[in-house]
């Protein structure tokens, strides 16, 4: 005797069905998960075929796994460029990310999209659609992507410390940036060259650096170049 299944989960089972039917015409990678609990619920054959899985060892793949193999929204190559949310009974939300990924020896740029489904009572949704894109750029588009994966990752990794630092200190920061020396930069602001110093003194300590390369990072990293 089949089980009995919630309207939710019919739901999932027939989005699924749709999937395995014309899923080749959808482009790109598509995936299926609960939420509640987290489980892989579906995968594309061209999922299958470019992680090197079978779909029983993907229904039981730890997350774990799967953020290293597959999908990370947190990772450090991957920037959340957009959220959404819906008016939607059946879609509450739809994030929008881009990352530099290497697969073996091909270097990449996917657009992923997140479709967050069925919330339940208390907002949270109890289901996802994952679809990851490659994109096709010419060649001189992975090194800038690559580039800006990095300032995403030293962003990520420095954002409390940057945090700390007052207006002042961001903008005595930017013009540090910009390699001028203190009397430039007091010029610039209108402050003593002894001020500029004490600035530049406290921005070392908040940031826990002496490296001028290291103070050049934060000004591409937090848009202050």
């Amino acid at each position: 005797m089949e089980p009995i299944l919630t309207p939710e989960q019919e739901f999932i089972e027939t989005k699924i069905n749709g999937l395995k039917i014309a899923g080749e015409w959808i482009p790109g990678i598509k995936i299926v998960q609960s939420t509640q609990p987290i489980q892989n619920l579906f995968i594309c054959n061209l999922g299958l075929k470019k992680y090197g899985l079978t779909e029983k060892f993907f229904r039981h793949l730890p997350l774990h796994e799967y953020r290293k193999l597959i999908f990370n929204p947190k990772g450090s190559n991957t920037c959340l460029l957009e959220r959404t949310n819906s008016c939607s009974s059946d879609i509450s939300a739809k994030e929008l990310y881009i990352r530099y990924a290497q697969h073996q020896e091909n270097q990449e740029i996917e657009l992923i999209i997140m479709y967050h489904f069925l919330p339940d009572s208390d907002g949270n949704t109890q289901y996802s659609f994952t679809q990851i894109l490659p994109l096709g750029f010419q060649p001189w588009v992975i090194p800038k992507a690559k580039r800006i994966a990095k300032e995403v990752t030293f962003r990520k990794k420095n954002q409390k410390k940057f945090s700390q630092l007052t207006d002042r200190n961001k903008e005595v920061l930017t013009l540090m940036g910009r390699c001028l020396k203190a009397e430039e930069i007091g010029d610039r602001l209108f402050i003593g060259t002894n001020t500029v110093n004490s600035h530049k003194k406290r921005i070392k300590e908040l940031l826990e650096t002496n490296d001028t390369w290291d103070l050049i990072q934060y000004g591409f990293a937090f848009d202050l170049v």
